[in-house]
């Protein structure tokens, strides 16, 4: 494979780098958008999605692509079989065993909505945790402890929204008089009320606010969780993981309200904004890895700057996918809320798995591997 590899200086050198992945990942996601209807693509292709992620993220984040051992493959191969892995794992049998028993056998939304929630927990516990209290244990115990851990958490924080009715059915604001039911008797999935969860918190809102927290959690994981690493106190397990998602609750509980109740943002639109910030700013990290931050001495500067940076592309994202979404899905098909899912899918929901597993499992392939980094900058 080594006559496949290209040697000009670009292949190394960021942005062109990231770009070359950008185009790679992006343009792999929307072709396989495009062979699906949108009835087909908000239902089984979405639960697939959601819960292939919190394997995606073990794999990526929490094992860094060093295990199941891979040792001696080179790439491609190495980059097949690690995904391979994640599409078995969490294609396949998660998905069959969360959707066949706790949803009936129909990708229901619900079940999509706990995998969103299971991805944002699987997150918190891999990074803000550092995969505690399982960190001391051997790689793959940790992880694989971690993963069955968010899935326990993520079923009982979902258990607190309540899908009986959809209450921004019309996509304005919040009001009784357009409260339509869901669950509920009436509503289309009337047949599955009895396993819905039916907590006191309206699941467009929940899924809207856990969303606004992953806003600050990957500012701070941009920022290099300053300010927090300004104390050796603070940086020990399980007070560190307290501490940012602590942070992260009020901070995105503050947002949220500002959005909600301020602004008059319906949630699940809100939480199409967060998401294409999010869409702009994991594309940083991932595909141009922490560029053009990284050109600024100072890890705070570098984070700010990315964080800004990060706004920009989001704006430009949130009208060039629903661009893309309008002329593949028609825009009678696009109708609130199937545009804010559908968008959100492609961002997060596909193209962010692809830029962890093309970055950590195939390393760019087939461009060189990525050199080491360069010295880090020096505390502030």
């Amino acid at each position: 494979m080594d006559e496949m590899t290209p040697t000009a200086s670009w292949t190394v050198t960021q942005p062109w780098r990231g770009i070359f992945g950008l185009v790679v990942t992006l343009g792999a996601m929307m072709i396989v958008t495009s062979c699906f209807d949108i009835k087909t693509y908000l239902g089984p292709f979405t639960a697939i999605l959601m819960w292939n992620v919190p394997i995606v993220a073990i794999i990526a984040a929490g094992w860094q692509a060093q295990y199941p051992s891979t040792e001696g493959i080179p790439q491609p191969w190495k980059g097949f079989l690690l995904t391979a892995l994640a599409i078995l794992l969490g294609g396949i049998l998660t998905t069959f065993f969360f959707v066949n028993f706790l949803a009936s056998g129909a990708a229901t939304p619900f079940i999509g909505i706990q995998g969103v929630i299971t991805v944002c927990v699987t997150f918190y516990l891999v990074i803000a945790f550092g995969m505690w209290p399982f960190s001391k244990l051997s790689l793959p115990a940790k992880g694989f402890l971690t993963l069955i851990l968010a899935y326990i958490i993520g079923w009982f924080v979902t258990m607190l929204a309540n899908f009986s009715v959809m209450t921004h059915a019309k996509g304005i604001i919040e009001s009784p008089v357009f409260k339509v039911p869901f669950y509920a008797k009436g509503g289309p999935f009337e047949v599955f009320a009895g396993i819905a969860p039916m907590g006191p918190i309206p699941w467009e809102s929940f899924v809207a606010y856990i969303i606004t927290t992953f806003v600050f959690f990957f500012s701070f994981v941009a920022l290099q969780f300053w300010p927090f690493n300004k104390s050796p106190g603070l940086m020990k397990q399980p007070v560190m993981g307290i501490v940012v998602v602590i942070a992260c609750a009020v901070l995105g509980y503050i947002l949220y309200i500002i959005g909600v109740a301020g602004l008059k943002i319906v949630p699940l639109t809100l939480m199409l904004y967060d998401v294409c910030f999010l869409f702009g700013l994991l594309m940083i990290l991932n595909m141009f890895e922490m560029w053009p931050g990284r050109t600024i001495k100072s890890p705070v500067g570098c984070g700010f700057l990315n964080i800004v940076v990060a706004i920009v592309v989001g704006i430009v994202a949130y009208y060039g996918i629903r661009a893309f979404c309008t002329w593949h899905f028609g825009a009678e098909a696009l109708h609130y809320p199937n545009d804010v899912f559908a968008m959100a899918n492609l961002m997060l929901g596909m193209a962010f798995p692809a830029w962890a597993l093309y970055a950590a499992c195939w390393n760019f392939w087939p461009l060189p591997p990525t050199p080491p980094p360069p010295d880090s900058p020096g505390p502030e």
